[in-house]
C-alpha cells in the first residue's frame, strides 16, 4: 500500500504542478500566412492585393436623381519596381495593362457590376472608372503609364455606385467584387 500511496501522491503533485500551464492559456488561435512569388517588374503592395473600398452612404433620393454616387479613389499600389531593362538589348517597362473583371454584372450593361449583397439595395451596381472618370469596360485592358525610375507606382482608378439604366434604386447595402490582372509592357 505504501507504493500505491507514493504513486497517488506523485500523480497528484504532477497534476497540481502542471495545472498553471493550462490556466495561463486564456485564448488561442491560428495565423495563416499566404503569399505568391511572381515573375513581374513590380510587387503588388499588400494593401492592394485584397482591397475594400468604402463607397459611402448615399440617399435613394440622390441616387435616383443623379443616377450615380460621387466617385471615390481606387488605387492599386505597386512596390519594389525594377522597370529598367536588365541588359542593353532589353526594352524597359513603361506601361502596364490593367484588366478588370467581375463574375456578377448587370444583364443589360456588362460593365456595371451587380450588387451581390443578399437582401441589399435593388437596381444599384458599382461602376469602375479610369482616373479621368470615364467608364471602364470590364474585360478590356486599361493602359496606364508608369513613372520611369520610380520603385513605387500607384495606378489610379475610381468607383461609384450607379443605378441600373431605366431602374429605380432602393435602399440597402451594396457590395460588388472586381478582380484585376496586370500585364507589363
Amino acid at each position: 500500500m505504501k507504493n500505491g500511496n507514493k504513486t497517488l501522491l506523485a500523480l497528484t503533485l504532477a497534476a497540481f504542478l502542471s495545472a498553471p500551464v493550462f490556466a495561463n492559456d486564456q485564448g488561442s488561435g491560428k495565423i495563416t500566412f499566404k503569399g505568391v512569388v511572381i515573375d513581374a517588374p513590380c510587387n503588388i503592395a499588400p494593401d492592394s492585393v485584397d482591397k475594400e473600398i468604402d463607397l459611402g452612404q448615399v440617399t435613394t433620393a440622390v441616387m435616383n436623381a443623379n443616377k450615380k454616387s460621387t466617385a471615390v479613389p481606387v488605387d492599386i499600389n505597386l512596390e519594389n519596381c525594377q522597370l529598367d531593362a536588365a541588359d542593353e538589348t532589353a526594352t524597359p517597362v513603361t506601361k502596364v495593362d490593367v484588366t478588370f473583371s467581375s463574375t456578377a454584372t448587370d444583364a443589360a450593361d456588362t460593365s456595371l457590376m451587380s450588387n451581390t449583397y443578399a437582401g441589399g439595395a435593388q437596381n444599384v451596381g458599382v461602376r469602375l472608372l479610369d482616373n479621368a472618370e470615364s467608364p471602364i469596360t470590364l474585360g478590356s485592358a486599361e493602359t496606364v503609364d508608369l513613372s520611369a525610375g520610380s520603385t513605387t507606382q500607384t495606378l489610379h482608378f475610381k468607383a461609384q455606385m450607379e443605378v441600373a439604366n431605366g431602374k429605380t434604386a432602393t435602399a440597402g447595402q451594396v457590395e460588388s467584387i472586381a478582380n484585376y490582372v496586370l500585364l507589363y509592357k
